[in-house]
């Protein structure tokens, strides 16, 4: 059996616009028995651009990546509501913008010196059966393969024409942006996985990727997106996001998942005057509600209870706005430290990792800012600092 790396176990990426998580037992069997040993990694749909322009934290050890794109999926984040009247208007000049933005980041992906695969799959969801827009999504899906094809280092794999069995559902992929039934993904697995291994097995020795490019390319990547972040008061008119966020953020949220958090606590949260709600928007999309952030103040610092953001806006950098803004709250009320109380879950290291890149641990699971330097320690971590606009209410300045 051939295996890849002689000391750490290969990494193969998995990128996906969608939920792609029940491709992996089948894609690892078909690895395995073409000799191939690896591990699978999953980049989150939300942190697609991200990963493309930036790598990721295994970067060394990933020696491909499987890009799996569904031309749709760009479509549902400016969603506003099924039927939305003038969603359809709206779809086409959106769907161009995504185009140019996602074969930019293909290329820059490409440049790393590790093989690409890209499987374009046809766009014939809920999103596209709903407003009708199959046609279009297919047109965007042929425009897309055409530029893929000219991008040195992509290789494409047509979409198999010989799944058998009920494909889509529909169901799970409005609620949790699965698209295919498992039979489907089962049958992925195992079509992609032989043309991953195939490119492995033939391959030479990589070239030495050249990160800096990447950092660069991120970087200007968010600037041109445009990222506004709003704080805005939390009271009893989104109470629901409040409670939603704080039950299911997972993967960025300083105590993961609360989803045994009573009612007294969230309207005690509101009544405190330190809850925000965090609102983003950029030039592609607005998201709306996006995330909470809950603190106090004690002695000589602002103690930031809860920080959570939806996956939708993770990999904009929006973490590092909502810290910047809390800096300012902590500043103007003559505050010395930022303190994070962070608690580990199964979900939220990346949580982790981002309090690690600028603040310090003090004790067990706390981790210290210091107000002086929170703005240039945010400027180093960040990719693109400054790239981000913010907008803080009023209503948290001037206490002191």
């Amino acid at each position: 059996m051939t295996v890849l790396a002689s000391e750490t176990r290969p990494i193969l990426q998995v990128v996906a616009s969608f939920t792609c998580k029940p491709i992996e037992c089948s894609l690892l069997r078909a690895l395995a028995n073409a000799g191939v040993e690896a591990e699978l990694g999953f980049t989150q749909y939300a942190q697609v651009s991200e990963y493309m322009l930036g790598g990721a934290a295994d970067s060394d050890r990933i020696v491909g990546t499987l890009v799996i794109l569904r031309v749709e999926d760009w479509l549902r984040a400016g969603l506003k509501a099924e039927g939305a009247s003038n969603f359809r208007q709206q779809a086409r000049e959106h769907l161009r913008v995504e185009l140019d933005d996602f074969a930019s980041q293909l290329a820059s992906l490409s440049k790393r010196g590790k093989p690409v695969w890209f499987l374009a799959c046809p766009s014939t969801g809920w999103i596209a059966e709903a407003h009708k827009l199959a046609t279009l999504c297919q047109m965007y899906t042929n425009l897309l393969i055409a530029r893929a094809r000219d991008i040195p280092g992509v290789k494409l794999l047509n979409w198999p024409g010989a799944l058998e069995g009920e494909l889509e559902d529909r169901g799970a992929d409005r609620l949790g942006w699965i698209p295919f039934t498992q039979r489907a993904f089962d049958q992925l697995g195992e079509f992609a996985g032989a043309e991953v291994a195939s490119g492995l097995l033939r391959q030479e020795v990589p070239q030495v990727s050249d990160r800096s490019d990447s950092a660069v390319d991120l970087a200007a990547y968010l600037v041109g997106l445009k990222v506004r972040v709003g704080l805005l008061p939390a009271d009893n008119r989104n109470r629901a996001h409040v409670d939603r966020t704080l039950r299911t953020a997972a993967t960025f949220s300083l105590s993961g998942e609360k989803m045994d958090i009573r009612d007294a606590e969230i309207d005690a949260m509101l009544e405190s005057g330190g809850c925000m709600v965090i609102t983003v928007a950029d030039r592609l999309s607005d998201h709306g509600p996006s995330g909470v952030v809950t603190f106090r103040s004690q002695g000589d610092a602002l103690i930031i209870e809860s920080m959570a953001l939806s996956c939708a806006v993770m990999g904009k950098e929006v973490e590092y706005a909502v810290v910047s803004a809390l800096a300012r709250i902590a500043s103007d009320r003559k505050l010395a430290n930022l303190v994070f109380e962070y608690e580990p879950t199964a979900r939220n290291h990346p949580t982790l990792t981002f309090l690690q890149s600028i603040a310090h641990l003090e004790s067990g699971t706390r981790y210290v800012l210091p107000t002086g330097v929170a703005e240039s320690l945010v400027s180093k971590a960040s990719v693109s600092a400054g790239a981000w606009s913010v907008d803080l209410d009023s209503q948290f300045m001037g206490h002191r």
